[in-house]
């Protein structure tokens, strides 16, 4: 039976975790809940029972702030910005990653999108996980949120893949005609993307362009948060978190190795950065891919 908890209650003392935090941002339609799904999906956590997994999903449209009346009916005519940061409740969002942090079982609502409002009746229920996604457009804006982050994924899809995505999802599941949908996209979305949701990318660790289609890209994180459940199952450690989960590859300038599936960022030692990403490339047969097409004459260990 499913004990009724108060958020940052925990359930027992032998079930608290402490998880490694991923932050997946990226535009609107960019497909980041998808990513998430593939990797779950090839980590066999989509069908299990949600009190047993060890990867959960959460996205941060949860935490968007409860309106006004008179942000209400703006939002009815499609004229409040969903896409500033001043829709989100920071605060909430913060507090809640820190109570998942500290391994405690915490409740969080549902948003309902054809209503624009947080839904309580339908409450999701998060439970100790030792890998966390939070997703959203986002993450990595507000600067105490993505300090929280253990690791970093931009999801880079083309702009016109995004709206084209956009506009069919809008009218068909959140019940939006298709004048609305453009002028809210064109007032709102893109402005919002272009000020506050690319300039993020920089903080990224890891840079997917198209998204779940990269599957090189999901593949090798994927093998990293295997790495790191067998790593963490075997020592009962969060210890090696850093070690195990560790994708940055970028060189050190802050420049993107050119030509590669799963593009990095950031990093002060690419040597050691790139022998990591060697030893993954080993299970995954990539020798015809385009990255060592690209890079044949990196050093490989």
């Amino acid at each position: 039976m499913e004990q009724n908890l108060h958020n940052g209650d925990t359930a027992g003392k032998d079930e608290v975790k402490s998880p490694f935090l991923i932050g997946v941002a990226g535009g609107t339609a960019s497909g980041k809940s998808t990513v998430c799904k593939k990797i779950m999906e090839q980590l066999g956590q989509a069908e299990m029972d949600h009190t047993q997994r060890q990867v959960v999903a959460i996205s941060q449209d949860s935490f968007y702030r409860e309106l006004t009346a008179a942000e209400k009916l703006k939002a009815q005519k499609g004229l409040f910005n969903f896409d500033h940061p001043d829709a989100f409740n920071e605060e909430l969002m913060f507090d809640t990653l820190q109570l998942i942090l500290k391994g405690h079982k915490v409740k969080i609502p549902s948003y309902d999108y054809r209503t624009n409002s947080l839904d309580f009746e339908n409450m999701l229920v998060i439970y100790p996980a030792d890998v966390v996604l939070f997703e959203g457009i986002l993450v990595f804006y507000f600067p105490k949120i993505r300090d929280l982050f253990h690791m970093k994924l931009f999801v880079d899809t083309d702009s016109d893949t995004r709206l084209a995505r956009r506009v069919p999802r809008d009218i068909n599941e959140r019940g939006r005609d298709l004048d609305a949908v453009l002028t809210q996209y064109m007032t709102f979305v893109k402005p919002a993307f272009e000020e506050f949701c690319s300039p993020t990318k920089k903080f990224a660790d890891v840079i997917i362009p198209r998204g779940a289609d990269n599957t090189v890209a999901i593949d090798l994180i994927v093998q990293h948060i295997r790495d790191f459940l067998n790593n963490r199952s075997c020592h009962g450690s969060t210890g090696n978190m850093a070690l195990y989960m560790n994708l940055d590859l970028g060189v050190a300038d802050g420049g993107a190795l050119a030509g590669g599936d799963a593009v990095a960022s950031g990093s002060s030692n690419t040597y050691n950065a790139i022998r990591r990403f060697s030893t993954l490339c080993k299970e995954l047969t990539m020798k015809g891919n385009v990255f060592f097409e690209t890079n044949k004459n990196l050093p490989h260990h």
